[in-house]
């Protein structure tokens, strides 16, 4: 009896140390510190198309401090979705893609499923400058072949330029995410935005093609900042989980 027991214990431990190793290998710790927040104007990162589409709402630039936290490697794909949500059907669904067509609502109430949470904006934006603070993932030059600028989603790739120094993939590329924040002003903003307010959420990152008249390179800016209300669905805006990292503990001297 003593035998079996020890044997199931065993099992127990050998699954338990799995999952953890699994949960642990689809996430990179972004180490606490400071990082470069938004853009100052110059005459290279021009406003553009309107108020709303412009680089005014990301300034001014700053040295924002964050404590660690856990971002996904990838963006959520549909097949993960699916387990959440198996009555799911959106136009847009490949098992393989990135999940498309989802509301912050769903996006939110997955990662809480999976005992994580939506990052931050300036998590997204932390993740993908790196402590360099560069303009898009490889750099501070548009390369569009760098990510997936084209004209259709593609499943996740580890694209090698698309990496961010973390070790997180196609944040600049692919599909836009939604982020956990309201749409706000910076500190030290004097931008006004009558869309300001805990009306819409912050959606991160350039995605792919998606508009008639043509790509515009100032869309994939890593600074960059859109929004939408949390109930809105786009066909070009899926997302990924972060969860925060445990608070060392402080010893007495």
């Amino acid at each position: 009896m003593k035998q079996l027991i020890l044997s199931l214990l065993m099992i127990g431990c050998l699954e338990a140390c799995t999952e953890s190793t699994e949960h642990k290998s689809d996430m990179v710790l972004i180490p606490a510190g400071t990082f470069t927040l938004g853009l100052n104007p110059s005459k290279e990162i021009s406003s553009f198309v309107s108020d709303r589409t412009s680089s005014k709402n990301a300034q001014p630039r700053q040295e924002v401090a964050l404590d660690a936290f856990y971002l996904d490697i990838h963006e959520v794909s549909y097949g993960e979705f699916l387990q959440f949500k198996p009555q799911a059907r959106y136009a847009e669904g490949h098992f393989a893609h990135p999940v498309q067509g989802i509301s912050w609502y769903e996006a939110d109430a997955y990662c809480l499923w999976l005992d994580k949470r939506l990052p931050t904006e300036f998590e997204w934006e932390k993740a993908a400058r790196g402590l360099e603070g560069n303009l898009y993932v490889w750099g501070n030059e548009f390369i569009r072949e760098n990510g997936n600028f084209g004209k259709t989603v593609q499943p996740p790739t580890k694209r090698p330029h698309d990496l961010s120094e973390f070790g997180v993939y196609e944040l600049n590329g692919n599909i836009s995410e939604w982020t956990s924040s309201w749409y706000l002003p910076y500190p030290g903003s004097d931008f006004k935005d009558p869309n300001f307010g805990e009306k819409y959420k912050v959606i991160r990152g350039g995605a792919i093609n998606k508009r008639e008249h043509g790509f515009l390179k100032e869309f994939a800016l890593l600074p960059y900042r859109n929004f939408a209300p949390p109930e809105m669905r786009s066909w070009d805006t899926g997302f990924r989980c972060a969860r925060s990292a445990p608070t060392p503990l402080k010893t007495s001297s």
